[in-house]
């Protein structure tokens, strides 16, 4: 990536799909540092909300031999250094944007020949705590609150410092506690087995890394809560001069692509429990037997309304009054320790809820396209506005598509700079919706002539008939 536009006036990037990258180190077995910036034909970095670490995959387009010279195996540290310079009104030292990412080969993959004397082939590299994580087995007791027994997996484990490599606002409280003993897994590996029962509120929790704030332990009613980071919208002019503080915000904004499948499926979300479920559970300790129904109540929402009718009915029932739909059997032992802390005993409060909220977050979702973003991650919500496609305009003001339109999560994120242009595709997920669905619905009225009661006959009724038939 040697030969590359940084689109810039001399001080400022005039457009977010700018970049300059400034350096990419490789560190060597024998200690020795290779600059491998010239190679690289392609940089993907990856952000999920399904994944405990970033992914960085880079395309080399090597005729150097730099494979074999190097003896690249795997597990070199690789620094990536990426900068721009925004053309926003804030002052320069604000509108500083950058990457100083630091990460691990963890693969060596796709490789190629693509014409004689030039070979191809990708560097997939991750974050090192994951690294360090298959190095560990994990089989010590625990007993605490869950949020601070992931703190000290965090620090004591993964050997990751506060303040540097994660923010410890990152880490949401969960008051849950609970008593056991890892049983042999991985740091990574125990920190998702606590997620599965840690509970903010009847939020389930996320366990992610993202560029700009590092690993994050982050309940889903945090995430709401937050501010919305920035709207994007589907708009077809500009309305500002090229080249100014202006257009560059107005790109900002822009979405460049979108697509979804949409996964709008009735069917699987009262098949998953979604909307109602029920708990089994049986304690060992005291042979009790105990039913907790569920039924739809979710406070905490991405947009405002929920996302289903109360109007439907199947088999004479309403979505929410059906039991059996979706059913959960948790073992329980209150006689294991002295007080009832078993690793299991959170699911009893919170199991049905959580996985209600996890569920309807994929109520609908979006892929879309933007100019380059340094800024947004992964959890973070965001808005989208999408005009009607049979509107446009009315009465002065575009009309909004309140059906795909509205706040999204952000559930993955793929940063892709490219010999040409800095792009970010993202992935969104929401749970609900921004009108209410039991409203009045225009479409299929009677559109006759009010205060008529009287029913137009049809002309020359009597008069019909078929060709090549006699009365």
């Amino acid at each position: 990536m040697g030969k590359f536009t940084s689109k810039t006036d001399g001080a400022r990037t005039v457009s977010p799909d700018g970049y300059d990258l400034y350096s990419i180190l490789v560190t060597l077995s024998n200690g020795n540092i290779a600059d491998i910036k010239g190679l690289v034909n392609e940089i993907e970095i990856i952000e999920s909300l399904q994944q405990s670490s970033i992914q960085v995959i880079m395309r080399l387009y090597d005729g150097t031999n730099f494979l074999e010279n190097s003896h690249l195996m795997g597990g070199e540290k690789v620094n990536i250094k990426i900068r721009r310079t925004a053309n926003t009104d804030e002052p320069f030292y604000e509108s500083r944007d950058q990457f100083d990412v630091e990460v691990y080969i963890a693969a060596i993959t796709g490789h190629n020949n693509p014409k004689p004397g030039l070979q191809a082939y990708n560097l997939e590299c991750i974050s090192e705590h994951a690294m360090i994580s298959n190095t560990k087995g994990l089989n010590r007791s625990f007993n605490g609150i869950i949020g601070q027994l992931v703190n000290n997996i965090f620090v004591n484990d993964l050997g990751l410092q506060p303040g540097i490599d994660f923010e410890t606002e990152n880490i949401s409280d969960s008051t849950d506690q609970i008593k056991g003993i890892y049983p042999n897994l991985t740091p990574l590996e125990a920190l998702t087995w606590l997620t599965r029962n840690a509970s903010n509120d009847g939020t389930p929790y996320f366990l992610y890394e993202t560029i700009q704030e590092g690993l994050q332990f982050k309940s889903y009613n945090d995430m709401i809560k937050e501010p919305l980071y920035r709207s994007y919208n589907d708009a077809t002019f500009y309305q500002s001069t090229p080249n100014t503080s202006a257009h560059y915000a107005e790109l900002q904004k822009k979405i460049l692509n979108l697509s979804s499948d949409l996964n709008r499926s009735i069917y699987d979300s009262i098949g998953n429990g979604s909307y109602t479920s029920r708990l089994h559970t049986v304690d060992i300790g005291t042979k009790k037997y105990k039913q907790t129904q569920f039924v739809y109540n979710n406070t905490y929402k991405v947009d405002k309304n929920i996302p289903f009718s109360k109007n439907i009915q199947l088999d004479n029932k309403k979505i929410t009054e059906f039991t059996t739909n979706k059913e959960y059997f948790v073992s329980l032992n209150s006689k294991a320790f002295s007080k009832d802390m078993n690793y299991h005993k959170p699911a009893t409060n919170s199991l049905l809820q959580k996985q209600s909220y996890y569920n309807n977050l994929s109520f609908m979702g979006l892929d879309i396209e933007i100019y380059g973003d340094f800024q947004i991650c992964v959890g973070s919500k965001v808005g989208v506005i999408i005009p009607k496609p049979d509107k446009g305009e009315a009465s002065g003001r575009k009309v909004t598509d309140k059906y795909i339109g509205g706040s999204y999560i952000v559930t993955s994120l793929s940063h892709l700079f490219s010999p040409t242009d800095y792009r970010c595709s993202v992935g969104l997920q929401k749970d609900s919706v921004g009108f209410d669905i039991d409203s009045d619905i225009e479409l299929g009225k009677d559109n006759s002539k009010k205060g008529s009661n009287k029913t137009k006959r049809p002309r020359n009724v009597n008069n019909r008939r078929r060709k090549g038939i006699r009365r």
